[in-house]
């Protein structure tokens, strides 16, 4: 019988790349130094119609009740209708934000507040990374088995919000979009 030795040796590295890439692009560092051209400071208003539904947190757990039953899911503080409160872009209509060369301050629908730190930090056991990756500011939170990215992309008068939040129940994938006044 003939042997595959190179074959096979190829076709182990082609997949250990495709499954340690993932890892290592989570990895990279975020630049904290703010671009000049990034300034969210004042008020932004939802574009509805750009923008996706906020998730359905009933749908969302009915969703991760027949995982239980049937064995998929036995983490329920790894589940995503938790998750959704922790990242209040997910259902904002409007926010307003304070922003300087450390941190920046984002006060949601005039009740929810929250402080992002340039670089990382915890909060309320989340680990938090913040920074820029080619001029989007990057959000990265992770908790136990649940992890979160917050992608913000300024656009002019525009900025593109996509949040991605994986849990040991059901992943969220949206992507919300906002217009100062």
């Amino acid at each position: 019988m003939r042997r595959l030795g190179p074959l096979r040796s190829c076709f182990t590295c082609a997949v250990l790349a495709v499954l340690l890439f993932p890892a290592l692009a989570a990895c990279t560092s975020l630049d904290t130094d703010v671009p000049r051209s990034f300034d969210l400071t004042g008020e932004w208003i939802l574009d509805v119609e750009a923008s996706d539904p906020p998730p359905d947190v009933d749908a969302i757990r009915r969703r991760e009740d027949r995982d239980v039953v049937r064995g998929r899911q036995s983490d329920a503080a790894a589940s995503a209708a938790f998750a959704v409160q922790d990242f209040p872009f997910l259902t904002a209509t409007s926010f307003v934000v304070e922003q300087d060369e450390k941190s920046m301050g984002i006060r949601y629908d005039g009740v929810v507040y929250r402080d992002i730190t340039w670089g990382e930090r915890t909060r309320d056991l989340w680990t938090v990374r913040a920074g820029w990756a080619d001029g989007v500011l990057v959000i990265r939170s992770k908790r136990g088995r649940t992890q979160g990215k917050e992608e913000l992309t300024l656009n002019g008068g525009r900025l593109r919000v996509a949040i991605s939040i994986e849990t040991a129940g059901q992943d969220i994938r949206t992507v919300r979009v906002y217009e100062r006044p």
